[in-house]
Order: structure tokens, then sequence, then C-alpha cells
């Protein structure tokens, strides 16, 4: 016998939400049977609830008013519209495609989804015309929007720090225009409607940053070479010092990132350095065979510091590797233990040196009691002695008609001494006794056997003159090697 089937509360709330499912997915089939379901989209454009004409409509309309923003640094905004570029989008495949998935699977699910249908819609533009348009752009020209180049991190000199510090790189903005081109041929190809040039890397960007090895490495060497005081005692508590201020003028960094010190602009400090002591060729007085007080200037008597030499010194004492342990120190605490620590003494290397350095009146840089004196005028030598004549004798100079021979006038000294000497000039060799160099280039006292002594005046020399030395009879060139000594000054006039 049947039995009634009673249905419980809950049983019938069951049945009531199933007839409620059947009915929605129903009205939904029926409903969205030719539409896109909601929350439907193709690459950047909705078509949630529109048909297929009306989604190809709709893109159409997209298209006509499709423009892409380009943002960038200094607030630069530039709109590129799809007329600008003649932009095309092949879209009805794609769209009868996207639509045909839609439809798919269960239509009651897509109704509460998202869905978006990553489609590169075959899109075609002119690429010159894009080209022309952003090379015009202010982006390119700097049309009122000010462009500055990427600038390299560098290294330079800080009076605060009183040494080198790391100078920050700059973005800058100026574009990549390689690179623009390839991100904007992508994103409107995708329709999209903003690119970020920040975010997309189009800008050029500086090839050296602070935080990079290289830069460090400059910092280091820049401040070695930089923190030094390179001096040189001159005597009687005159010093003369190459300081931090002005290696910091001669410091060069090259393109490579090498660091080096420019060797003309350090030259230009060592010349003015040697020059400052130099007494060879002044203008020197002193008392003649008359009494009367003579000016005679040239000749290469005198200090003369050797500047080959004192620029190498200089050189390799600023670049040779100082501890980095005493940069630390005095880079935390300028003091003056920090920076005696970081002084180099060097040796003043002469070329040439006087008597005596007087560094109010460089001419009196010589022995005033012991010269010779060689009177071109009068055709005589006379030594002097305590300041007094002790010696006097008549000689024959160089040929005045000749350049090559004529004997040089100045202050000169002696510079050696042989008792046994050859001449040697282009066309002649001669022995000869008791050589006395005055010049380095072969002026000097000596003896000459000539057959005219007998008819000797102050006149002779003027057609019979020797190749430039002094010509002395032998009693008086061997008295006078026997009075003068190495050094001594000889004045020529």
């Amino acid at each position: 016998m049947a039995k009634n089937i009673k249905l419980t509360k809950n049983g019938k709330i069951v049945l009531i939400v199933i007839a409620f499912i059947i009915v929605v997915f129903m009205g939904c089939s029926i409903y969205f049977h030719n539409k896109f379901y909601p929350n439907t989209y193709i690459g950047e454009i909705e078509v949630s609830g529109m048909t297929i004409n009306e989604a190809k409509e709709y893109i159409q309309q997209y298209l006509n008013d499709y423009s892409i923003e380009l943002t960038g640094r200094n607030d630069a905004q530039f709109s590129i519209k799809s007329q600008d570029i003649d932009l095309t989008v092949d879209y009805d495949d794609i769209v009868e495609g996207c639509f045909s998935k839609d439809h798919q699977g269960i239509s009651l699910i897509k109704i509460f989804t998202h869905t978006n249908y990553n489609k590169n819609f075959q899109t075609q533009y002119n690429e010159e015309k894009l080209k022309e348009l952003i090379n015009n752009s202010f982006l390119i020209t700097g049309d009122n929007y000010k462009i500055q180049a990427p600038v390299n991190s560098y290294v330079k000199y800080d009076k605060t720090l009183k040494s080198g510090k790391i100078v920050k790189e700059k973005q800058g903005n100026q574009i990549d225009c390689d690179q623009l081109y390839k991100i904007l041929d992508i994103e409107i190809k995708n329709l999209a409607k903003t690119v970020d040039l920040d975010a997309n890397f189009v800008y050029l960007k500086p090839s050296i940053t602070s935080d990079s090895d290289i830069i460090k490495k400059q910092l280091q060497t820049y401040n070695q070479y930089l923190l030094n005081w390179i001096q040189w005692d001159m005597g009687e508590n005159h010093y003369e010092t190459i300081t931090p201020q002005d290696i910091k003028d001669w410091i060069v960094i090259h393109d490579d990132g090498s660091v080096d010190i420019d060797k003309d602009k350090l030259s230009s400090w060592i010349e003015i350095f040697c020059k400052k002591y130099k007494t060879v060729g002044c203008t020197r007085s002193f008392k003649s065979h008359t009494g009367a007080m003579i000016q005679v200037s040239g000749g290469d008597y005198g200090w003369q510091l050797n500047y080959d030499q004192t620029l190498e010194d200089a050189y390799n004492a600023i670049k040779d590797n100082t501890k980095q342990s005493l940069i630390d120190a005095y880079i935390a605490h300028p003091t003056k233990s920090h920076k005696k620590a970081l002084t180099v003494k060097l040796e003043p290397v002469y070329k040439n040196k006087g008597a005596k350095m007087d560094y109010d009146n460089k001419e009196n840089d010589w022995d005033t009691s012991s010269y010779s004196e060689v009177d071109i005028a009068e055709q005589m030598v006379y030594v002097f002695k305590n300041g007094e004549i002790v010696y006097s004798a008549k000689c024959v100079t160089g040929l005045p008609s000749d350049p090559k021979r004529a004997t040089r006038l100045g202050c000169w000294y002696i510079k050696d001494k042989k008792e046994d000497y050859v001449l040697v000039g282009d066309d002649y060799k001669t022995p000869t006794k008791y050589w006395i160099r005055i010049t380095w280039t072969g002026i000097g006292y000596h003896y000459m056997n000539r057959s005219d002594w007998q008819n000797w005046s102050p006149e002779i020399y003027k057609t019979r003159g020797s190749h430039g030395c002094i010509n002395l009879q032998m009693e008086d060139v061997k008295n006078i090697y026997n009075l003068v000594k190495m050094k001594d000054m000889v004045f020529i006039h």
C-alpha cells in the first residue's frame, strides 16, 4: 500500500533553490545567447553584454577615439592618436573567436567571473609617421622642455672635507629613441592607453653610478694623489711645498676611469719653483782692476735646480702609494700631526751651485774675495784674492769678427784644471799646457805658443784672435793655474 511522502522544511528550501537556479540559468542562457557575458574583455577593451556586431562597432569607435598617453620625467605628457599614425586593426575574426570561447562551458558561472581574452589584435600603423611624430615632439627637440643628458657620477674636491668626494650621478631625461620605438610598438599593438617612460627604461642611463666599483676606486686613487705635501728644504728656514690645493688642479680622470696627474700643469709649478732659486744669468756687480764697480750679466755661474729631476721627483712622490690608513686618519681628523704623516720631504737637486745663497739679493751668490777678470778691451787677465789683485797678465781672446770664435761675455766659473790638455776643433788638434776650463763649450785659459807675443798689443785679437779661448804665455798661465781654484768666478767683459 502506497505511503504519502512528506517534504521537510529544509527539503522544500532545497527544491526552491534548485528551481531558482534552473530558472536563472535558463534566463541567462536565453539573454546572453547572442551577447558576451558580464566582465568580459578583449585585451584592454570591455565587451560585456554586447553582441558580436555591437562589439565590433564598439571596437571600431574605440579605435577611432584611441590615443596612447606617454608620461615621463619632469612632468612630461605626450599623446599619440590613432589618426596620427594611421592605426588600423583587423578585429573581426578575433571578436568572433572570443565570442565562441565565451559561450563554451557553463554559462551561469561566467556571470560571476572576470574573463579577459588576451588577444593580440592584428594592429597595423605607419612606423615612419610614428617616428616622425616622436622625433618632432618636445621629448626629443626640447621645445619649452629642458632636456638634460645623463651625467656620470664623478669625483671632485670638497673644500669642507679637504679631500675628494663622490658626486652622485644625474639621470637626466634624454630618451633612447630606439628603445622607445620598441616599447611603443608593443604597447600600440596591445592598444595600451598609457606608457610610463620611466618604468619602461627608455631614458639614457649614466654609465657610471655612485655605487659602482669604478667610482669607488677613483675616489681612493684621487685621495692618494691629492693628500700629499711635497716639501723641499732650501736652507735657512726657506721651504717650498706642493699642497693638496695645488694638486687638486692637476688631477685628471680619464674616460676609462683611470686617474692621473697632468704633468704639464705640474711642470708649470716646478718651473716657477726653479726660477725662484735660479741665479744663473743674473746681473752681478764686481770691483774691477780699475777699482770701479762693473756690472756683468749672462754666463753660467750661479744656482740652478735640475728641472727635469725635480719634476720627476715631485711626480713620483705624488703617485707613490700612500698608506690608506694615513689617508683615512687625515680625512677623519685633518690635524697637523696627520698632515705631517702625509708630508714627503725631498732634497733639492741642483744642476749648478753658487758659493752661497742670498735669498734677498740673488746676485750675491759668489765669493767676492776670489775671482778673475778678463777685460776684452784691454786684453788683460786679473786674478783677485781677498778682494785684491794678486796677478795680471796680457792675453789674446777670440776673434770678434767671427761669432763662432768670439770669446763669450758673462759670469762664468772654473770647471776643470789639467796641466796637459789637447785642444780639438773643426780644423785643428793642438796639445797645450795648463788648461783651465771656463765654459762647457770649450773656452778656457791655456798656454799658446804664439809667434806674435813680442808684437802683442790690445788690438791684436781683432785680426789674429783665438778660437774663443784666452791665450796666455807659459809663465802667466802657470801662475794663474796655481792661483785659481775650482768654482772661482770668472768675469769676462
